[in-house]
């Protein structure tokens, strides 16, 4: 076999297959059998399914679990709006109102911007030092410029805000994707035949760009655990604002240093094979729901 062929065949070939192996296949199926084991005074693992039974125990008596819990829902109902929110805006920048195309620079400016980025310039923006700050001095007649992300009544709400901005232009991207691929004479025909903006949107539009909107619902609940980044570079989880990726990382960082008590690896495990099941769960019924509510609908 010629050198060039073989070395073709290490790069493009083996080289990815033992990525996968090692990076996806052995990692995760190590994790997947920490969350079974503990290990005992003298070193030796035993298989047990305590890990899962101290997760149901942390759901009731630990605060900071159910915190996260809690608002992680609230970000994916928060996600789930706004994927609606962005096919509305997407379609009225479809049918060209007035200033469309710099209303489409303007809301596809978050998302061409890296996410880490447009984040710190919106934490800059809300920090004490920031124009926010400076206007609630002003309007509210202060002696303090106040910190809206050191305040447990509005960190959450401006997480939130943030999490709303770096999401619906991502959304509007695939919703406009799937707007411009539909065929004018089409619209036209329909408009012939007396069909109204209302009828437009919801009888013709929304049936043809199905396949877009069931796709940003999976992924809105596979990133149900993990996408919450932002809140990381805001808050660090501080002030009411902790979720459950946050939580898992800093138990991952405090275990790393022996912040936390033994075991506490297997512990994160059994939590991520728990969430990783409930969200196959989810997108499961999600996806035969979606399946059935526009069953007869050719795309």
């Amino acid at each position: 076999m010629p050198l060039q062929r073989v070395i073709f065949i290490i790069i493009f070939l083996i080289l990815p297959v033992l990525n996968f192996l090692i990076f996806y296949v052995y990692v995760n199926i190590d994790a997947f059998l920490m969350a079974f084991q503990l290990r005992n005074n003298t070193g030796r693992l035993y298989w047990t399914l305590e890990n899962f039974s101290r997760l149901f125990e942390d759901f009731r008596t630990d605060g900071e679990v159910s915190l996260a819990v809690v608002n992680t829902i609230k970000t994916f109902i928060i996600s789930i709006a706004m994927f609606f929110v962005g096919f509305f805006v997407s379609y009225f920048l479809y049918k060209k109102i007035f200033l469309h195309n710099m209303l489409r620079i303007l809301l596809f400016l978050p998302s061409i911007i890296v996410a880490t980025l447009t984040t710190t310039f919106y934490k800059s923006l809300v920090s004490v030092d920031g124009p926010l700050a400076s206007f609630f001095q002003a309007f509210f007649r202060l002696d303090y410029k106040p910190s809206v992300l050191s305040s447990d009544e509005f960190a959450n709400l401006f997480v939130f805000i943030n999490y709303i901005w770096l999401a619906v232009p991502s959304n509007m991207i695939l919703w406009g994707g799937a707007l411009s691929r539909i065929s004018d004479s089409i619209v036209e025909s329909a408009r012939l035949d007396g069909v109204n903006e209302f009828q437009e949107a919801f009888k013709i539009i929304i049936p043809m760009v199905w396949p877009t909107f069931s796709l940003l619902m999976l992924l809105s609940i596979v990133g149900l655990f993990g996408a919450t980044g932002n809140v990381f570079l805001l808050t660090g989880g501080a002030n009411g604002t902790m979720t459950l990726s946050v939580w898992m990382y800093t138990r991952v960082y405090g275990q790393s240093y022996g912040l936390y008590p033994p075991n506490g690896f297997h512990y994160l495990s059994a939590v991520g094979l728990f969430f990783t099941a409930v969200s196959v769960v989810i997108v499961f019924v999600v996806r035969r729901i979606t399946d059935k509510f526009f069953a007869g609908v050719e795309y």
